[in-house]
C-alpha cells in the first residue's frame, strides 16, 4: 500500500503543478463528464478510484497548490505594484527637479544675455561719448587759441570779406588773382589739418575736385568759352549747394569755418566776374576770358556738369566704399549728412548710400536745368 501511494503521489504532484485548487476541481468535473460520455469509470486505476482517502488527498494537494500559487501571484503583484509606484514617484520627482533646473538655467541665461546686452550698450555709449570728446578735442585743437592768434584770424577774415566785396562790385580784376593764390593755400592747409584730425575723407568730395577743375580752367584755358560755361555751371551748381548741405557760416575767428565757406562760395563769385565782366576780370590776368560767352546749352550747362559729377561719384564710391573702407569712427560726407536729425526724419534712421547719391544727382540736375 505504501509503495502504491509513493508511486501515486509523485504522479499527483506533477499534476498539481499545472493548476490551482479551483482548476483542480474543474479538472475533476471535466474528467467526470468525459467518463460519463465514454461510459468509463475514470482515468484512474480501479485501486485508485476505489480509495476515497487517496482521492481526498489529491483534492487537498490541488487546493494547497492552488492556494500557494494564488498567494504567490498576489504577493508578486503587490511587490510589482509597490515597485512601480515607487519608481513612478521617483521619476516624477526627478522630472520636477530637472524641470526646475532647466527653468533656472533658462532664467540665468536670460539674465546673462540681458547683462551682456546692457554691458554692450553701455560700452557703445561710452565709445560714442569718447568719440564725441575726441572729435571735439580734435576740432578744438584745429581752432586758434583764444588769444592773439584768434584775434589775428578774426582781423584777416574781416579784411578778406571787405576785399571780396570790393572785387565783386568794382575791382573784378582781383577775382582770378585772389582765387589763384588763396585756393591752393587754403586747400593744402585743409588737407594737412583734416588728415591730422582724421577727417581726410572730406577732401575727396566733389567740392575740392570742382575747385581743382576751376583752377585748371583759369590757368590753362581761360579763353575757351565752352570751358568757361562749364565753370559757371559747376560753380553755381553742386559747389554752391554744398554751403547749405554743410551749414557753412561766417565765423571770423575760425579758420576751419571760413575755409569751408570759401570753398563753396568764392568759385561762385569768380564765375560771376567771368560771366558778366569778362574784360574787367581779364585786365591783369595772363589770358583773356571770352567777351562773348556762348549761349546756354544742354550739353555744357546740364549734361557735361552732370557727367563730371557722375564720374566723380563712381570714383569716390570705388575708392572710399570698396578699396579704403574707413572705420566707423572716421567721418565721411555720407555719414555726416545722414547723421542729421532733419535727414533722418525724411529718409529714416540709416538711409542707403544709393539714396544719398540719387538725391545729390537730382538736386544738381535741377540747379543745372534752372541755370540753362
Amino acid at each position: 500500500m505504501e509503495s502504491e501511494e509513493s508511486l501515486q503521489r509523485p504522479h499527483s504532484s506533477s499534476l498539481a503543478s499545472l493548476a490551482s485548487s479551483s482548476e483542480g476541481d474543474h479538472l475533476f468535473e471535466e474528467h467526470d463528464e468525459e467518463n460519463e460520455d465514454l461510459g468509463v469509470s475514470g482515468i484512474l486505476s480501479d485501486s485508485e478510484s476505489n480509495d476515497a482517502e487517496d482521492f481526498a488527498y489529491y483534492q487537498d494537494v490541488y487546493r494547497f497548490v492552488g492556494v500557494m500559487k494564488e498567494g504567490f501571484q498576489n504577493r508578486r503583484i503587490a511587490v510589482d505594484w509597490e515597485t512601480i509606484q515607487r519608481k513612478k514617484t521617483e521619476v516624477k520627482e526627478e522630472f520636477k527637479r530637472k524641470k526646475e533646473e532647466v527653468k533656472e538655467a533658462v532664467l540665468n541665461s536670460k539674465e546673462r544675455i540681458k547683462e551682456k546686452s546692457r554691458e554692450k550698450l553701455d560700452a557703445g555709449k561710452r565709445k560714442i561719448l569718447k568719440l564725441r570728446k575726441k572729435t571735439y578735442k580734435r576740432l578744438k585743437n584745429m581752432e586758434p587759441e583764444e588769444n592773439y592768434r584768434q584775434k589775428v584770424v578774426f582781423t584777416k577774415s574781416v579784411l578778406t570779406l571787405v576785399l571780396k566785396t570790393f572785387a565783386v562790385c568794382s575791382g573784378q580784376w582781383l577775382l582770378p588773382w585772389y582765387y589763384a593764390i588763396t585756393c591752393p593755400t587754403l586747400i593744402i592747409w585743409r588737407i594737412i589739418t583734416y588728415w591730422q584730425a582724421q577727417f581726410q575723407y572730406f577732401c575727396l568730395d566733389f567740392c575740392y575736385f570742382g575747385n581743382l577743375m576751376i583752377s585748371l580752367i583759369i590757368w590753362f584755358a581761360p579763353s575757351n568759352p565752352e570751358l568757361c560755361s562749364l565753370l559757371f555751371s559747376v560753380s553755381n551748381g553742386i559747389l554752391y549747394l554744398g554751403a547749405f548741405s554743410f551749414r557753412n557760416s561766417l565765423v571770423f575767428h575760425s579758420v576751419d569755418k571760413m575755409t569751408s565757406t570759401y570753398i563753396h562760395t568764392v568759385p561762385l563769385l569768380l564765375s560771376f566776374g567771368i560771366r558778366w565782366y569778362p574784360e574787367e576780370t581779364s585786365r591783369y590776368w595772363h589770358g583773356n576770358f571770352p567777351s562773348n560767352p556762348i549761349e546756354p546749352s544742354w550739353w555744357w550747362n546740364v549734361l557735361m556738369p552732370f557727367f563730371i559729377l557722375a564720374t566723380h561719384t563712381a570714383l569716390y564710391t570705388l575708392l572710399v566704399n570698396v578699396i579704403l573702407q574707413p572705420e566707423e569712427h572716421i567721418v565721411t560726407s555720407y555719414r555726416y549728412i545722414t547723421a542729421k536729425k532733419s535727414i533722418k526724419k525724411v529718409f529714416g534712421q540709416n538711409p542707403p548710400y544709393i539714396v544719398y547719391v540719387a538725391v545729390n544727382w537730382i538736386l544738381c540736375l535741377n540747379v543745372y536745368v534752372q541755370e540753362k
